[in-house]
């Protein structure tokens, strides 16, 4: 057997030392997409909700002024979210009534209490007469009592790598805003799909 060349050697070397990078970056990726997956779950909840200058007419044409505040708690230790965009949706029975989109991207740090705070305001919309007879009812009770939608594309952030768009459907139901001056907002936690 004829003794190998120290070329075939430093060849050999250089595949082997390829071999390893390549489980080296597999094992990295792992890893990472081990975090991410072992993420803790975002936490939401409405803090506030109120109601100005609501008006309905006999003809079902509302107008108001929503004001709400969403918490989003951020528990893990290792990521954080980037939100690209949110739409905010206030639906009651099943009618949406008002909706808006924040465009503007934040970022929520890691083991961090975000605030989300819009308004939305409804214009002379028509509602069905049937949501318009039962928010009278409601509203002649003091109370109303609605659902908030959040949909937002979000992105994870470990280090310096980011994870591809997710969408966040988040439902926050049973949210009763008062009609009256004094604003006793009972919270509402939120149920969360990402």
């Amino acid at each position: 057997m004829p003794p190998i060349s120290s070329s075939s050697r430093r060849s050999l070397r250089h595949v082997i030392f390829f071999i390893f990078t390549i489980i080296y970056v597999i094992a990295i990726g792992v890893f990472i997409t081990w975090l991410v997956t072992k993420r803790k779950k975002l936490h939401y909840s409405v803090q506030n909700a109120s109601v100005q200058n609501l008006i309905l007419t006999n003809d079902n044409y509302m107008s108001a002024t929503f004001r709400i505040t969403i918490q989003s708690y951020n528990p893990n230790h290792q990521l954080s979210v980037y939100y690209t965009s949110v739409q905010i949706f206030l639906v009651f029975e099943d009618q949406t009534l008002a909706l808006n989109t924040i465009v503007e991207p934040f970022h929520q740090p890691r083991m961090n209490f975000t605030r989300i705070d819009d308004t939305l305001i409804v214009q002379n919309a028509a509602v069905p007469k049937s949501i318009g007879e039962d928010l009278r009812a409601q509203a002649s009770l003091g109370n109303i009592e609605f659902e908030v939608f959040v949909k937002a594309r979000v992105r994870f952030i470990i280090g310096f790598w980011w994870t591809a768009h997710r969408t966040a459907n988040i439902k926050c139901s049973h949210v009763t805003v008062s009609l009256s001056q004094r604003n006793n907002f009972q919270n509402s936690s939120c149920y969360a799909n990402i």
